[in-house]
This record gives C-alpha cells, sequence and structure tokens, in this order.
C-alpha cells in the first residue's frame, strides 16, 4: 500500500488521558507539575505521553488562558559579549516555567527599542524584560503606559512600581580597587565610560572613589579617563591615563572590554600587564579567562540576575507579588545582586622600582 503524503494524526490530551486510564484534567496537572497528582497516576501519564509523542498545543492553550506563553527579551546591544550571557539565563529560567523567549536587539539605538517594544507589544506577549544600559525619556513615558508588565535588568526601575534586576555595581566598584590596593598599588587610574543615563557606569565610578578616598587617594593618585566603553575605547584610554600618569601601576575599568583593549594600550606603550602595570575589569565575560594575560575581574553573576527577572516578571504575569529588597525598601521593587571578585593573571603586586 501506498503511503499517505500527509503526516500521521498529532495525539491529543484526549489520546494521553485515555491511554493513561485518567481525565483530561489530571493530564493537564501532571504534565504542569502541579500538586495533587499521585505519582504512580504522573509517571504512568508521563510515559503515555512520551509514548504517543504527545506535545501540549500552546495555541490551545493560549486561547483558554488568554495568555501566550511567551515573553519578550529586549538587550541594549546582542553583539557586547555580557548581553548573550543574560540572553542565556533568561531563557533558561523561561524554559523551566513553560515560557518561550522572543529577543529583540536594540544595536544601541532607543529609537529601534521603541520600535522593538511596540511590535513585541502587538504580538502580545504576556510580559517584557528590558536589559539596557541606559532608559531615556521615550523608555520611561512608553512604560508608564506599559500594556503588560515589564521588569529592567542592568538598569534602575523609571518608576516606584516597575522591578529592577542589577548588579551591586558599587560593591563591585570597591572590590576591584580594593583588590589592587591590596596589592601595593597607590597610582591608581580608573578607566570609564560616559554617564548618560547609564546607573551601572555613576555607581562603578562611586565605589570606586569611595574606596580610593578611604585610602587618602582621591586626589592625586587618581586619575580617570572616560571612553565608550568598547575594546579600542579601552586601548586609547589606557594609553591616555599612561600619558597623564606616567607612573600608573593599576588600570581599574569600568567593564571587560575596556580592560581587554587597556591590555594592549598598555602593550603599545611600552609595558608589560601585570610586571609593569596591573588592569582589573568587570562583568567576567566568557573571553576573560582567555585573554593573554588572563583578566582580573568583578563578576556579574549573569544566571542569578536572569532567573531574578524571570521570576519576578513572571509573577506579575501570575499575579503575585514582587519582592522588595531591605535596601531598596520604600523605593522602587529594585534586587541588586551581589557580586564577586575574581583573579587571574592581569593583577600583581606593586613592583618596588616603579612609583606608586
Amino acid at each position: 500500500m501506498r503511503a499517505s503524503a500527509f503526516p500521521a494524526r498529532s495525539a491529543t490530551i484526549r489520546d494521553v488521558a485515555t491511554r493513561a486510564g485518567v481525565s483530561t484534567a489530571t493530564v493537564s496537572r501532571a504534565l504542569r507539575g502541579r500538586v495533587g497528582v499521585d505519582p504512580a497516576t504522573r509517571k504512568r501519564v508521563e510515559v503515555a505521553a512520551l509514548e504517543l509523542r504527545y506535545r501540549p498545543s500552546r495555541v490551545a492553550r493560549s486561547l483558554k488562558l488568554r495568555a501566550t506563553q511567551t515573553i519578550g527579551l529586549i538587550v541594549t546591544d546582542i553583539e557586547n559579549p555580557y548581553f548573550p550571557q543574560i540572553v542565556r539565563a533568561v531563557e533558561d529560567a523561561a524554559r523551566e516555567r513553560d515560557y518561550s523567549v522572543i529577543l529583540a536587539d536594540g544595536r544601541h539605538d532607543p529609537d529601534r527599542e521603541i520600535q522593538a517594544l511596540e511590535v513585541l507589544a502587538e504580538r502580545q506577549v504576556d510580559g517584557l524584560l528590558i536589559a539596557s544600559s541606559a532608559l531615556t525619556d521615550r523608555h520611561h513615558s512608553w512604560i508608564d503606559e506599559r500594556p503588560c508588565p515589564v521588569v529592567i535588568i542592568n538598569s534602575g526601575s523609571p518608576g516606584p512600581d516597575v522591578p529592577a534586576v542589577l548588579s551591586d555595581n558599587g560593591a563591585g566598584g570597591r572590590l576591584g580597587v580594593q583588590h589592587v590596593l591590596g596589592f601595593g598599588h597607590r597610582h591608581i587610574a580608573y578607566l570609564g565610560a560616559e554617564p548618560s543615563g547609564n546607573i551601572a557606569v555613576e555607581e562603578r565610578l562611586a565605589g570606586t572613589s569611595a574606596a580610593l578616598a578611604e585610602h587618602g587617594l582621591a586626589s592625586g593618585g587618581f586619575t580617570i579617563v572616560y571612553g565608550d566603553g568598547g575594546v579600542e575605547s579601552g586601548a586609547l584610554a589606557a594609553r591616555r591615563a599612561l600619558e597623564q600618569q606616567p607612573g600608573t601601576t593599576a588600570l581599574v575599568c569600568y567593564n571587560d572590554l575596556t580592560a581587554v583593549g587597556a591590555l594592549r594600550g598598555v602593550r603599545s606603550a611600552g609595558l608589560r600587564v601585570p610586571l609593569d602595570v596591573s588592569v582589573v575589569g568587570f562583568d567576567d565575560i566568557e573571553l576573560a579567562p582567555y585573554v593573554d594575560p588572563p583578566l582580573t575581574t568583578v563578576r556579574q553573576v549573569t544566571d542569578e540576575m536572569g532567573r531574578r527577572a524571570v521570576a519576578t516578571l513572571l509573577d506579575a504575569i501570575e499575579g503575585a507579588p514582587a519582592e522588595r529588597s531591605e535596601a531598596d525598601a520604600g523605593q522602587s521593587l529594585v534586587q541588586r545582586i551581589p557580586v564577586e571578585l575574581i583573579v587571574r593573571e592581569s593583577t600583581a603586586p606593586v613592583r618596588s622600582d616603579r612609583p606608586g
């Protein structure tokens, strides 16, 4: 007999219920991991679903629940190695809750990000995550009129009712400086990025400045050079810092891309890392252990950031109250994730024959 040109009919939830000898409601509860299902029954349902190659109909469930089981994620710039780590963490956390993620890349263009927000809203995503380095007034206006729950990642909350998840940037700035101070460095330069509304830029510099001030280095021994947060800019900033303060023995950087550029800038100045100049980054991107020398950096725990952001968003979608951290009580719904110093080979004790 000639095989049919059409694929066999997909199994339905009723087929699974019939094979397992239970109701369709029990199948639904068992496959969604709900409580109140006997373990033996749950196992029987799972086996039946596997044998029948049953896949729940997302369309049917969306019509019934008036939800799409999808969330939108907008990132500032997918080419920045930090953001793919956030994307992966968000997707993993969303998958655990049976949600899909639609990704949009803002490419450092606020207009493009606003357009992406509108497109995702039109597609009726259940909620939105905005992983942006800086929120503009247009972002704030859009969020004020948001058609679905919104959670911010890596930036401050634009309002008292908008949750945000970000790293403890101030503590991270302190960690980097305290590390090189512990190695005896006293002539230190900070390679930053122009603030332009970026709370991470402001908080990291504030933490750095506070730690230096505690050691009497807020002036004289502290040079600040601004760039754009990229590799090429980091190389130029390092050269400028070394020209302005030839005795500089440590460079503390706004992010890892700046630090990777700083490694090149130090070499182009005829100096060695870490023998002559120590370099500290911030982020711990996947490239950090593989540059030469491996980069000492402040690690942002992106897995935890993604998990917290997704949990906060899905709780809002499903009607659960958002959590408020003690540090931000009475302000906005902000969760700050602790950071940690990762010591590698780009830092070392200051040389006794160099000033510092």
